[in-house]
């Protein structure tokens, strides 16, 4: 930090929270606390309180967009709004990445599934 103090005020926690329930990222969320998205990250380290706040924020944004994801799938879209699904799904597997990316796992098993071991020679 640079000496200055603080803008850091314990009613961001309730605010950000808000703010994931609009589905708000963290950057946008930063920006509403007319904040830079360094500042909420170190924010994060300093007060445990507002590290749990974002982690709870972080969950309502991806129930939001989960929810946006099924009502379009269903056809329930109220605004009449044709959701493009391919768009949709990206931003779910870019913005939280632990339950949306797509993982592979590839594993090398010796006879009866045994672990090998791998010797490096140079």
């Amino acid at each position: 930090m640079d000496g200055r103090p603080s803008k850091y005020k314990e009613k961001f926690c309730d605010q950000v929270i808000e703010y994931g329930k609009q589905g708000l990222s963290i950057t946008q969320m930063a920006l509403e606390l007319d904040i830079h998205k360094d500042t909420l990250y170190e924010w994060k380290k300093v007060h445990p309180e507002f590290s749990d706040a974002i982690k709870t924020a972080r969950d309502y944004s991806q129930g939001y967009w989960e929810n946006a994801l099924s009502k379009a799938a269903l056809g329930l879209n109220p605004e009449n709004v044709t959701p493009n699904p391919t768009l949709m799904i990206f931003q779910m597997k870019n913005r939280f990445p632990d339950e949306w990316r797509e993982k592979q796992v590839q594993e090398h098993v010796g006879k009866d599934d045994t672990t090998l071991e791998i010797k490096w020679q140079s």
